[in-house]
């Protein structure tokens, strides 16, 4: 299902339509959005979302609202944005400045990289899916989902970069063993009315599968997405637990399981066999957990946010400290541990519509 021509036309008419109007240029007024980041463990923040200096007008990605980030698969100061309206943003320098990753408008909430290939990037928006192989120079249609569902998670087998697997928000799954260029659908064993929120492979073993929903807990499959088994059947002790609003693992050790939900966090130390509740200041169930990320190199130092709030242990939930300085009236979506220097952290933000 390609429509490579009718999409980089589409793209290029959005470009001259909206130009930078999707951005904000700010000389002496200043916007609170965006990426900020923190060089001493979430002690203190900076604001990055410098794209260019035009006379005396500043470019910026300050106004944007932070979907998802991920880092390149090789060079952790490059850093990939999937924004709400304002398409895909890349900085090759930590955060210092950002480029548009030849997408300026629309909404991508998952973007995968090839990490044999990186200028191979997968990502999609609407029902559609989309691919570059000139690291977003152009970009292609490589599927157009029939029933018009959302494309929510589309994922890069590590070892077997040919292999894809995406999802619809309605839990219907997809798979390509050639980059994308044919697709089959797997019927997993997901109830119907189930809606999906994401899908992670495991790093380390790409034979499992996770399957992240928003109300209905998290499914395993140990053969690809063949099959799957519902993990999460112990969160009926944790009124709330279900609502799952972030789910992360280490690459370093991805058996261990943190997620963040509106019963509070719970840890799984075994891939999901079992689930234990972290407790923080808040008592269980007083208020969701908005989301969280861990030190690659060392579990007991944990951080999690609520609205703009961020919480951090460094004793395994010991002790915490309450960090209320977040320069910005916006909420905290997305939390980013640097793999290499664990204590700089990204923290992407956003805006609630207004009623």
């Amino acid at each position: 299902m390609r429509k490579s021509y009718f999409f980089i036309i589409v793209l290029l008419l959005a470009f001259v339509v909206t130009g930078a109007g999707c951005i904000s240029i700010s000389s002496t007024k200043s916007v609170d959005g965006g990426v900020f980041r923190s060089d001493d463990s979430a002690e203190t923040w900076a604001q990055k979302a410098f794209v260019r200096q035009e006379k005396k007008d500043t470019i910026a990605i300050n106004n944007v609202n932070v979907i998802t980030m991920l880092f390149h698969p090789d060079d952790e100061d490059t850093i990939y944005l999937g924004t709400e309206r304002n398409g895909i943003w890349r900085t090759k320098n930590r955060g210092e400045q950002w480029e548009a990753f030849g997408i300026t408008s629309g909404n991508y909430s998952t973007i995968s990289i090839d990490p044999q290939s990186p200028e191979i990037v997968y990502t999609a928006t609407g029902s559609t899916i989309i691919k570059t192989t000139d690291d977003g120079k152009n970009w292609e249609t490589i599927y157009l989902e029939p029933r018009n569902q959302n494309i929510v998670s589309v994922n890069i087998d590590n070892y077997e970069p040919s292999r894809l697997l995406a999802a619809t928000q309605d839990a219907q799954i997809i798979e390509s063993a050639d980059y994308g260029e044919t697709w089959t659908t797997i019927n997993p064993d997901i109830p119907l009315k189930t809606t999906l929120k994401r899908l992670y492979i495991n790093p380390s073993d790409t034979r499992v599968v996770y399957a992240v929903t928003f109300s209905d807990g998290i499914y395993k499959s140990t053969d690809k997405g063949a099959n799957w088994t519902l993990i999460t059947e112990a969160f009926i002790e944790y009124p709330g637990a279900n609502t799952i609003n972030w789910f992360t693992f280490t690459e370093k050790d991805p058996n261990i399981l943190y997620v963040a939900t509106n019963y509070g966090i719970l840890k799984s130390p075994d891939a999901g066999a079992t689930w234990l509740p972290i407790e923080t200041l808040f008592p269980f169930g007083s208020v969701p957990i908005s989301t969280i990320d861990v030190n690659p190199d060392n579990h007991d130092e944990i951080y999690f946010t609520i609205g703009k709030v961020v919480h951090k242990t460094t004793d395994a939930s010991t002790t915490w400290k309450t960090i209320e300085t977040f320069p910005s009236g916006r909420g905290i979506t997305s939390i980013l541990v640097d793999r290499e220097t664990p204590g700089t952290i990204y923290a992407g933000t956003y805006a609630p519509k207004k009623k």
